[in-house]
């Protein structure tokens, strides 16, 4: 699945609070550099998804799309359970599973559509 996608990866700095974005025409990923790792593994999983999706321009459907894939990949569902019983946040669940709190909101609806929903709704901040 993911071994047909092998986008150029570049850091440069991009427009005020864009951490990445992908450039579907040059099959280019583009990261701000000096992230902190779990920011860049989240964002480089987010734009990937959208190199994947072979997204073009941007929109708010694109954008969801992308972050629930991202966060498929980045979260395991048993490791999901587990520490949705033991933490009531999504920044303590984000901290404990080493992702950042936006790929637990995005898997939290990604299993909400699927009807994977096995968990205490809604967590906190």
């Amino acid at each position: 699945m993911l071994s047909r996608i092998r986008p150029k990866i570049v850091e440069c700095y991009l427009p005020h609070g864009w951490w990445g974005a992908y450039d579907l025409t040059t099959h280019t990923i583009l990261l701000r550099p000096l992230m902190a790792p779990i920011q860049r593994r989240s964002t480089l999983s987010h734009e990937t998804a959208h190199a994947y999706l072979e997204h073009t321009g941007h929109s708010p459907r694109q954008e969801r799309q992308a972050e629930e894939l991202a966060a498929s990949w980045l979260i395991k569902h048993h490791e999901f359970q587990a520490a949705s019983r033991i933490y009531g946040t999504a920044t303590a669940l984000a901290h404990e599973l080493n992702v950042l709190p936006r790929d637990i909101h995005a898997y939290m609806r990604l299993l909400a559509r699927t009807q994977k929903q096995e968990t205490p709704w809604p967590l906190g901040e």
